[in-house]
């Protein structure tokens, strides 16, 4: 039984314990991050996302499995940053205001590290106003803002609003994602793109700044926990 074999069964079965070591394994037995996350996080996601959707697994059973996902891309990411000599793009990243969830923001930062962008994660429950600090303070080239409440959804509109008023709309692009957002939304306040999960976020953000896959570290056929 290779390591990647074993990765993909430890995230399959939540086993949070073990993750880590399995990771560090992979990356000791040769194989690239590009492989690990194709091979083995990706796989692995699409066998837990089967599993939920014949209810074979529930909330708990998937938000474990993210766990050990963010654990192993914990371990990778120093590997994707030693490979990276310049960052294909930088972007600001959060939770807006008033709303304090991050699995989902913290599944695209890690996604969007993974393939080349260099990213400023200002956490949860940030204001307009901030965001609009660390894009000027950062020289961002993307916005990407995150949130679950229904009842945050407007502070994203808020936050372009303010990129308009601050002279930034026309320089930076923004990525809008979370349970509650949809295409349609997304067009209603004037983002530039939508991303339903954490892959499909990382392909509006090339297509966004139009460049190319980095290295083959993501190449995603399919939407995962759609």
């Amino acid at each position: 039984m290779n390591s990647i074999y074993q990765l993909r069964c430890a995230i399959i079965k939540g086993n949070i314990k073990k993750v880590t070591t399995i990771t560090e394994k992979c990356l000791q037995d040769g194989f690239v991050p590009s492989t690990i996350i194709e091979q083995g996080i990706l796989k692995a996601m699409g066998v837990v996302e089967e599993k939920w959707k014949t209810y074979e697994y529930f909330i708990p059973n998937v938000l474990v499995s993210a766990i050990t996902i963010k654990l192993c891309l914990n371990v990778l990411r120093s590997s994707f940053r030693s490979s990276i000599d310049t960052p294909i793009g930088k972007a600001v990243a959060g939770t807006v205001r008033g709303d304090i969830h991050d699995i989902g923001k913290n599944m695209v930062v890690m996604f969007m590290e993974g393939a080349g962008f260099e990213v400023v994660d200002l956490g949860v429950d940030v204001s307009p106003e901030n965001f609009i600090k660390a894009i000027k303070k950062e020289k961002a080239d993307i916005l990407l803002l995150s949130c679950l409440y229904t009842v945050t959804m407007h502070v994203m509109e808020d936050t372009i609003i303010s990129l308009k008023k601050a002279g930034l709309r026309e320089r930076v692009k923004t990525l809008v994602g979370g349970a509650p957002i949809t295409q349609e939304f997304a067009d209603c306040i004037g983002a530039d793109g939508f991303g339903v999960d954490a892959m499909e976020a990382v392909r509006k953000a090339k297509d966004l700044l139009q460049v190319d896959s980095y290295d083959g570290l993501l190449r995603y056929d399919k939407k995962i926990f759609s």
